[in-house]
């Protein structure tokens, strides 16, 4: 570790930025979560992004990424949870930065009686704008589902078992 007064400034500069890329990954998640679907939208760019997010289609807005959330879980008893982990963001730029991050999520659809749970991996790029960080393109590709029908007496029908589904939505 270097001395330097301006080494340090640099260090602390990266660090602050990447706790805040960090802020916004999450807070998308949590507002997904929490159906706060306005919330949601405001974790973008206003203008250009893509979400390119296996089991759903490919979104060059991020007013039609909303749509398609509505459409396909922004329901009444629809019950999500995202869990991000072992993030590795790199700042490429002022303004730039991409980060990985592995994700398990769970869900309960109550209406429709269907259990998800579904592992994979988030690629995105990052933009500063107006002083705050945004996600520019969010590309998340599956490595693992499991997707349970339970049936009127409880018992459980697997539907989906291991191998990735770029349909899951659509059960």
């Amino acid at each position: 570790m270097s001395g330097n007064l301006a080494d340090l400034e640099s260090r602390v500069y990266a660090l602050e930025h990447m706790n805040a890329i960090k802020e916004v990954q999450y807070r998308y998640w949590h507002c997904v979560d929490a159906q706060k679907l306005d919330e949601v939208k405001e974790c973008f760019i206003d203008n250009g992004a893509v979400i390119d997010m296996e089991g759903i289609p490919v979104c060059n807005t991020r007013e039609d990424f909303i749509a398609v959330l509505k459409a396909n879980g922004g329901k009444g008893g629809f019950l999500s949870l995202h869990s991000g982990h072992n993030p590795q963001i790199k700042i490429t730029g002022a303004v730039h930065a991409e980060g990985t991050w592995d994700m398990l999520f769970v869900a309960v659809d109550v209406a429709d009686r269907l259990t998800y749970q579904l592992i994979g991996q988030y690629t995105n790029r990052y933009v500063k704008r107006n002083d705050q960080w945004k996600i520019q393109v969010q590309k998340f590709r599956q490595t693992s589902l499991l997707m349970k029908k339970i049936e009127e007496d409880g018992s459980e029908k697997i539907i989906t078992y291991g191998a990735p589904d770029p349909k899951v939505f659509d059960k």
